[in-house]
């Protein structure tokens, strides 16, 4: 409990740091008129793509995510629907037991969900509430390993690996935009004992989650010190092995002072 307290309290100092500095825009009244006005994409209401997203229709749906993109922020009518995408249940591709068809379909899915991601990340702050369902998408399963049974099925397992981790990616760049509301979620993945959740976490906060460790590691509470360790240890490529073994025999030595 102390870590994950001291870990949001981190990550609200630090990032409220960078968001403080940015100017608040003024309120004018062509912006309290558009409050009254349904957004319009291609001469359409949002409304008529958020009906092409629900109906899944194959040849409007690219461009209705465009639609819902190009809004931002004011496209926050559609987070309903964007989370639904996201958190529906999803079965892994199984490379010896999937026809040609069933992951086709699959590998769809997932695109159509990396679009959702997009939009949700494009509109920003008013998103927050996915935050949990973009979690756990970026941690689900999406393909079931040692299930390859041909040299093509190798060569296809690679690819989805590939596919695998640029959505995780997607996932922590999305969140990184939801600002102040999402700081509890990230928080909590920091300071969860799961390595996947920690590094997803770190992706999230990218250079932020340096300074998050090197608070923790300088905490007198030695639970503070590990998790800052374990932050470290998920940032190996940036903190060298050498130091890691260094600081993995110094994390928990009792302080004196």
């Amino acid at each position: 409990m102390t870590s994950i307290r001291c870990v949001i309290r981190t990550v609200v100092m630090i990032l409220a740091i960078g968001i403080s500095a940015e100017a608040a825009p003024q309120k004018t009244d062509y912006d309290a008129n558009k409050l009254f006005q349904e957004p319009t994409y291609f001469g359409q209401p949002l409304t008529f793509w958020l009906e092409v997203i629900r109906d899944r229709n194959e040849e409007k749906i690219s461009l209705a995510f465009d639609a819902v993109r190009s809004l931002g922020p004011d496209g926050w009518i559609a987070v309903p629907d964007l989370t639904r995408i996201i958190s529906a249940s999803f079965a892994p591709i199984d490379l010896a037991k999937d026809s040609h068809e069933s992951i086709a379909s699959k590998l769809y899915d997932v695109s159509v969900r990396a679009e959702a991601v997009d939009a949700l990340g494009a509109i920003g702050e008013s998103a927050s509430p996915a935050a949990s369902a973009l979690i756990r998408w970026a941690l689900m399963p999406r393909i079931l390993p040692g299930s390859s049974r041909t040299a093509d099925d190798e060569e296809l397992f690679m690819e989805l690996v590939i596919l695998d981790a640029e959505e995780r990616l997607r996932v922590a760049a999305a969140i990184a935009k939801l600002g102040r509301s999402a700081f509890p979620a990230v928080a909590a993945l920091l300071s969860s004992p799961e390595a996947p959740r920690r590094r997803l976490g770190v992706a999230v906060l990218n250079q932020d989650a340096l300074p998050i460790a090197a608070e923790l590691l300088r905490s007198d509470a030695c639970e503070d010190r590990k998790l800052g360790f374990a932050i470290f240890k998920d940032m190996d490529l940036v903190v060298a092995q050498p130091y890691l073994d260094e600081l993995r025999k110094r994390v928990c030595v009792i302080r004196s002072d």
